[in-house]
């Protein structure tokens, strides 16, 4: 076969690199016209050109490899261009999402020392409580895609067993370093009765204690006031920590339910400063 060139050559002339070339051939997306068989040289051809310049402008337009798969391998313009519209519409949403993140740097930027409005802290007893449980380990980024399905397995696995929750859902952080790779989070469903352990169901108990509380309502982009007012309490009463903070999904995220109308208590175990005064 004439006409071929090595890899440095195709590199060069198409402006990928040849470590991406060999991704793609690793990938499929686009094969060598010819691998020596005993050197494992790869030689590409003229004919590749169009190819190779389509794979690299969708990457430019940030399309993953697994739809750029999609594209090259539809058999029809109609499927190659859902394969777009879905992209279109993911960039356009994360579009969508900068611009408020932008909104809202643009008013901290102008008021830096401005603090949200303090939210109402209380305090309430609870009682000991059978729980069925999960623990899942994630980055604090990534945790919103893990309690939807997580939820969904645990609720699935009462329901096998005939057991009805007993309360709204909720979440323990297990560890005080959300800074960290990965997070351990308990995610549990209050229930009358212990369920029996399985794959997906463990049962787990919240312990009785004394908690501070308060109720942040809307989306989660602004949960940080909760906190911040959980933060200010602890600092002005008797209290000190005593347990890992908790959140309880009161109007849960479901599909149809506007985020205005989320309502989430977050809750931190208290318990009054002892006499000694000793860090807590």
């Amino acid at each position: 076969m004439t006409g071929l060139m090595p890899i440095g050559v195709f590199a060069r002339a198409t402006r990928l690199s040849v470590r991406v070339l060999r991704n793609y051939d690793r990938l499929g997306l686009l094969v060598p016209a010819r691998v020596d068989p005993d050197t494992g040289y790869r030689r590409y051809s003229v004919e590749q050109f169009p190819r190779a310049g389509l794979v690299r402008r969708l990457r430019e337009l940030e399309v993953p490899l697994p739809e750029i798969a999609e594209i090259l391998a539809a058999d029809t313009p109609e499927r190659a261009g859902a394969v777009i519209a879905r992209h279109r519409e993911r960039v356009a949403a994360r579009a969508a999402r900068l611009d408020e993140i932008a909104g809202r740097l643009e008013v901290v930027l102008a008021e830096p020392g401005r603090v949200s409005g303090w939210l109402e802290v209380y305090e309430r007893w609870r009682g000991a409580q059978p729980t069925a449980r999960m623990l899942v380990r994630t980055p604090l980024s990534g945790l919103a895609e893990v309690l939807a399905p997580g939820f969904a397995r645990l609720f699935a696995g009462l329901a096998e067993q005939g057991i009805a929750p007993a309360g709204p859902a909720g979440t323990r952080y297990l560890g005080d370093d959300l800074d960290a790779a990965e997070v351990e989070v308990e995610m549990f469903v209050p229930v009358a009765r212990a369920p029996r352990t399985t794959a997906t169901v463990a049962a787990g108990q919240l312990p009785a204690c004394l908690l501070a509380a308060t109720v942040h309502e809307g989306g989660y982009d602004a949960i940080d006031t909760a906190y911040r007012s959980l933060g200010r309490w602890i600092a002005e009463q008797d209290r000190v920590l005593a347990g890992p903070a908790e959140e309880r999904y009161l109007v849960a995220p479901a599909s149809g339910v506007p985020a205005a109308t989320l309502r989430t208590e977050i809750a931190w175990p208290v318990r009054p400063v002892p006499t000694t005064d000793q860090e807590a």
